[in-house]
């Protein structure tokens, strides 16, 4: 598992984005328990999403094709 300190290192890593990274240091300052929870459901959340609008994006291309 990686320390505080190798996670601010993440947090602060060019690579990632700025959102990531604010969230990473914002989840550093909470409960673990609850930021990991909240962490967990926001994934499911998002790449449901992401899911639902690829689906769409896919099914309208189709469309496209018929047409």
């Amino acid at each position: 598992m990686p320390s505080d300190e190798e996670l601010m290192v993440m947090a602060n890593d060019p690579a990632h984005s700025n959102w990531f990274s604010h969230a990473l240091r914002e989840a550093l300052k909470r409960d673990p328990v609850d930021a990991a929870n909240d962490a967990g459901l926001l994934a499911i959340v998002l790449d449901k999403r992401a899911s639902e609008l690829l689906a769409n994006a896919s099914a309208q291309a189709v469309i496209r094709q018929v047409a």
